[in-house]
């Protein structure tokens, strides 16, 4: 649900700035930036929020209260199912480098430094909470995206387009400390959309991207994890991969 309303905001977004750009060029407003589109590269940066999220798959292990795999008959045997239930807001920033190909299409590289948190809750076979089963992931995380934009055509100031491509990211706030640790690197497919709106001395641009991590996250070999017992919770899961919602306001 929260991840619907992410998207209907930006939308609106959209819708508003569609509105008042027809208003703007209604009472015979020139055009901006008319040569912005035939530079061959050109550099700006990015200033947005994000929404990180897990995809679970449990492995339906029985463990024990020291984290190790019991007997599916043990007395102190139990299953821990994982869900991601938290959708928590960050903040982004990072830079801009756009390589022309065509008149339609260009070669964006856009390295994004994010800053939010996931939570992970723990549940019995009832759906019930586990005590001590809620475990918040901090990620720190730089991505690098490279990504073809497929522009369409030019109306007065505006011109929408559409992203594709893949990414590789590297986790920068692992601790051996943290009852779950990521693993350092990522990698996975970008999807996105956006207006470029052309302004007086610059092109400002609202984007929306989705980002689906390919290879699972979740470290298992821990020799120092601080705390053994923590072991439960990655011994419940069989795969864990990242989901992130992303909007920009670019600045070109």
């Amino acid at each position: 649900m929260k991840k619907i309303i992410f998207s209907i905001l930006f939308v609106g977004t959209l819708l508003s700035g569609y509105s008042t750009a027809k208003a703007e060029y209604a009472h015979g407003r020139t055009l901006n930036l008319i040569n912005a589109d035939n530079r061959l590269y050109h550099f700006g940066f990015i200033l947005g929020l994000n929404a990180m999220d897990f995809n679970v798959t449990n492995s339906g292990a029985v463990s024990d209260s020291t984290g190790e795999f019991a007997s599916a008959d043990s007395e102190k045997g139990e299953i821990w199912y994982g869900e991601d239930t938290k959708l928590s807001p960050g903040f982004s920033v990072g830079i801009i480098s756009d390589l022309r190909i065509f008149s339609w299409l260009d070669l964006r590289f856009t390295p994004t430094l994010f800053f939010n948190a996931r939570q992970l809750c723990f549940k019995n076979a009832k759906g019930e909470e586990r005590r001590d089963g809620k475990i918040t992931v901090q990620s720190n995380m730089m991505e690098f995206p490279l990504t073809l934009k497929f522009r369409g055509q030019r109306k007065n100031n505006y011109r929408p387009y559409l992203l594709a491509g893949g990414a590789f990211t590297v986790d920068m706030g692992r601790s051996s400390e943290d009852p779950i640790m990521l693993t350092q690197t990522d990698y996975g497919v970008e999807v996105g959309l956006g207006i470029d709106f052309y302004l007086p001395y610059f092109k400002l641009a609202p984007e929306l991207k989705f980002y689906f991590g390919l290879s699972d996250v979740l470290e298992r070999d821990r020799p120092e994890i601080a705390n053994p017992e923590d072991m439960k919770f990655t011994n419940a899961m069989s795969r864990l991969t990242s989901r992130l919602i992303i909007f920009n306001i670019n600045f070109e």
